[in-house]
């Protein structure tokens, strides 16, 4: 059926040739169906501004708001969530783009499979669009995919495709400081959401050498473990209990820790690229000493790795 999709998006400081490049590759998608719902964050950048009421002006599928005052990702995103309309929403960030099969592809994916949510694998790509590397494209199951979030988060939240209802049951997102999408996940599962991966790249996801989740993502890290041990022990609907978590994390965040916990992260993908392009034996090295640079991101992904272990090799020893 032809059921509206909304998408939304937030954007406050990205290049204006970026944002059009985000813009189009919604409104050229192969489902037309769709409502695009764009927040402008940054009510003072007259070049977005200028370029957002544009494309209002020309394609009645586009929403412009324009928040008074900044208002950060999850409170924008928020405001954009009551102004959608559609059975479906889709999630759309203001630098990266789209593939035109997306939206269908997802819509069939979670028809067909009787699921409430899904996401799908990314292609990473540069500030200037050269293409650095490929995520994992296995399809999961919804059974897989609550496996694999109970031990860490790997829901691309550029990439969600939900039905409008599952937003509403959880009154959208929560102020969960650079972990809001692993929270919203944690607790669709909680409320019995049915979640799952589509086998394709649908998004061409941008790396900024500014962005704020690669320079928190020491803080990131910590605050997805608070909140995944108060989802094991049910007590995620306790905001108390969440705020905690966060000051915790920003407590920890001592400037050489957050620098290590970098330092291996770039080792990390930088390792998958190796091998990606089959440089198999740097890449092993790379991904080898990543895990010797920071205790924590060697706690980050060690489980997801052993989960991974197991589930190709049905070795069972591995918890």
């Amino acid at each position: 059926m032809n059921e509206l999709v909304s998408v939304i998006m937030s954007t406050y400081n990205e290049e204006t040739d970026m944002v059009e490049k985000s813009i189009e590759s919604i409104l050229n998608q192969s489902y037309i169906n769709i409502e695009f719902i764009i927040i402008l964050d940054n009510p003072e950048n007259l070049r977005l501004k200028k370029l957002l009421y544009q494309y209002e002006s020309y394609d009645q599928r586009v929403k412009v708001f324009v928040n008074d005052k900044n208002l950060g990702l999850v409170k924008s995103l928020n405001v954009a969530l009551k102004q959608c309309s559609g059975r479906y929403i889709a999630r759309m960030d203001a630098d990266d783009i789209s593939i035109s099969e997306r939206l269908m592809t997802q819509k069939e994916y979670l028809e067909n499979n009787k699921l409430d949510f899904v996401f799908s694998s990314m292609i990473l790509i540069d500030e200037n669009g050269n293409k650095l590397y490929e995520t994992n494209k296995d399809e999961l199951s919804y059974t897989d995919v609550k496996k694999v979030l109970e031990k860490g988060n790997i829901s691309t939240h550029p990439t969600w495709f939900l039905k409008r209802e599952v937003y509403e049951e959880l009154d959208g997102y929560r102020e969960v400081l650079y972990c809001e999408d692993y929270d919203f996940t944690l607790r669709c599962l909680l409320k019995g959401f049915k979640i799952g991966k589509v086998n394709q790249s649908l998004l061409m996801y941008r790396i900024r050498s500014n962005s704020i989740s690669r320079s928190n993502s020491f803080e990131q890290y910590r605050n997805s473990i608070g909140i995944l041990k108060l989802y094991k022990e049910n007590s995620l609907d306790d905001m108390n209990l969440v705020f905690d978590i966060v000051k915790k994390s920003q407590s920890k965040a001592e400037l050489k820790v957050k620098e290590r916990f970098m330092i291996a992260d770039k080792k990390f993908r930088k390792g998958i690229e190796n091998i990606r392009n089959k440089q198999i034996i740097n890449g092993l090295v790379n991904i080898f000493y990543s895990f010797f640079i920071s205790k924590y991101y060697t706690q980050k992904n060690i489980k997801i790795i052993l989960y991974k272990i197991r589930k190709y090799t049905n070795f069972s020893i591995i918890k």
